[in-house]
């Protein structure tokens, strides 16, 4: 099984560099864009770090749309080719500074960046239901990040698109119960998250990305 850490951008470059090193341990990384609508460092420039140290390490751009126009998407895919990145697009928390754009679609964002070859994959919503699921599916992406995850059986039924779904596992810990207290997105105590990677190998999902917010530790010593 694949295992994707989430690495949150930080204003530091020797921070983002140490957090890199820390994860060094997964086979690759997610970096999501302006979380909660709110400006940070851009992904592109901590992918650009992550290639340069790891050839072969998948590495996925999590790209809010709501602030851009397709000029941005095509650019975008053309770094993503370059630097060999994946894309998953998402609609986004609506932005704290300045107007939406939002226009654009994650179906019509993934055929803009499949147009230049770049693997890319959008967001699923395990609280919608299994009709929207499963239109969601049959869209033309390459793989997507299945939010609002809380357990196997939350993706039961799905089994013909496993190999393209990927668990988002948020893990909770003494040293981060109290920020996620605030996240609308079920939780899994650290000790039982081995025990949920094995469970979800065992059913055929092939990726899972895996997210410690405010308790890196956990993630730099985690082992599987």
């Amino acid at each position: 099984m694949q295992l994707l850490a989430e690495v949150h951008p930080k204003t530091k470059i020797e921070k983002i560099k140490k957090e890199i090193q820390d994860l060094s341990s997964f086979d690759g990384f997610d970096i999501p864009d302006s979380p909660l609508g709110l400006p940070s460092v851009k992904p592109t420039s901590i992918a650009a770090l992550i290639r340069e140290k790891y050839e072969h390490k998948r590495i996925i751009i999590n790209q809010r749309l709501l602030d851009v126009n397709e000029l941005y998407v095509h650019s975008l895919s053309l770094t993503a080719k370059a630097f060999n990145l994946n894309i998953a697009f998402t609609k986004g928390d609506k932005p704290k500074i300045g107007k939406e754009v939002g226009y654009l679609s994650s179906e019509e964002a993934v055929n803009i960046a499949k147009g230049y070859g770049v693997s890319s994959g959008m967001m699923i919503s395990l609280r919608k239901s299994r009709t929207e699921i499963l239109a969601r599916l049959e869209s033309n992406a390459d793989f997507y990040l299945a939010l609002h995850f809380y357990g196997v059986e939350s993706i039961k039924g799905l089994e013909e698109s496993f190999p393209k779904i990927i668990p988002y596992i948020i893990v909770k810990t003494e040293k981060n119960k109290e920020i996620l207290s605030n996240i609308s997105q079920p939780s899994f105590e650290g000790s039982k998250v081995r025990d949920l990677l094995y469970e979800l190998e065992s059913v055929g999902i092939k990726s899972v990305l895996i997210s410690s917010p405010g308790d890196l530790n956990y993630l730099a010593n985690f082992k599987f």
